[in-house]
């Protein structure tokens, strides 16, 4: 996750995480900038790249970063175009890697750089068997800030493959999305937040299908109570509270089957991840984290 700072270095706390075999090579393409904050890269590649995030290893910078790949698997594919994968890149100078990623456009952009492809915090869930998968009926995704990052990644995979191949496994999909708006320092306006448009016109796109529902509901924290409604995509000018997340779980009598995701700062996660395991028709199992800290 790339993200202002890390307590612990990324390779030592994903040290047991599951990895590739093999370090890819691929080409800084391309660079937007979403807000003052982020940036979003393109690192064009020779051939299949997939994962939850990558090791990256920048010449002549001896720390290995660790950024959180935003974009879906198919992206990446060599049937592609442009095989590709995607990483939203926090300005963070404490952070060698990410401050080599935030230098002037000019002097990054076409260089070279080398990954490995790796991470456990993946949609379906890696220790169910084929069975369970095919069994899960809802799928909740939590996102605080740039937690965001990952489930991107996933709401993106699911995107792709299309509603018409979930019919048969998630029937509901529920999205939570709480962050904080920068503002620019010398006019004061609010600044886009990262993957909010994305994950609206995603919800939108899916509206009405018969068999799969996506409903996208963003937070903005430091806001007022209610702000302006987006079409048929509400903005709550607050936290995600505990309600929110009971109406995200369905009634208790039909949790067995599903599967929450929750990413964001460390209190949020602790607390949101205790709450969920403890909730009736839930159990731990069932339940994720990522946490990047």
């Amino acid at each position: 996750m790339a993200t202002v700072k890390d307590s612990i270095p990324h390779v030592i706390r994903t040290a047991e995480d599951h990895r590739q075999q093999g370090i890819w090579t691929a080409r800084l393409s391309k660079i937007d900038q979403v807000n003052s904050k982020i940036r979003l890269l393109r690192l064009s590649l020779p051939k299949d790249g997939v994962g939850q995030y990558i090791d990256l290893y920048i010449p002549n910078i001896d720390v290995v970063g660790g950024f959180t790949i935003t974009s879906p698997p198919q992206a990446s594919s060599q049937s592609q175009e442009d095989p590709h994968i995607e990483l939203a890149i926090q300005d963070s100078p404490s952070n060698p890697p990410a401050a080599y990623l935030w230098r002037p456009k000019s002097e990054i952009l076409d260089s070279t750089v080398s990954f490995k492809v790796g991470g456990n915090f993946v949609y379906p869930p890696p220790t169910f068997d084929r069975g369970k998968c095919e069994r899960i009926k809802r799928a909740v995704f939590i996102a605080g800030g740039v937690g965001i990052n990952p489930i991107m990644s996933m709401i993106s995979a699911m995107h792709e493959a299309g509603a018409n191949r979930l019919g048969g496994m998630v029937q509901e999909v529920r999205v939570l999305y709480s962050a904080r708006p920068e503002k620019q320092t010398d006019t004061g306006e609010v600044e886009e937040i990262l993957f909010a448009n994305r994950l609206r016109d995603i919800a939108d796109q899916w509206k009405g299908h018969k068999h799969v529902s996506l409903h996208f509901k963003q937070f903005i924290t430091g806001g007022t109570s209610e702000m302006s409604d987006s079409g048929a995509q509400p903005i709550r000018g607050r936290r995600i509270s505990k309600h929110d997340l009971e109406d995200a779980l369905g009634p208790a009598a039909q949790r067995e089957n599903t599967v929450v995701y929750v990413c964001g700062l460390p209190t949020m996660t602790d607390d949101f991840v205790e709450w969920l395991k403890k909730a009736p028709g839930m159990d731990g199992k069932r339940v994720l984290c990522e946490k990047w800290w």
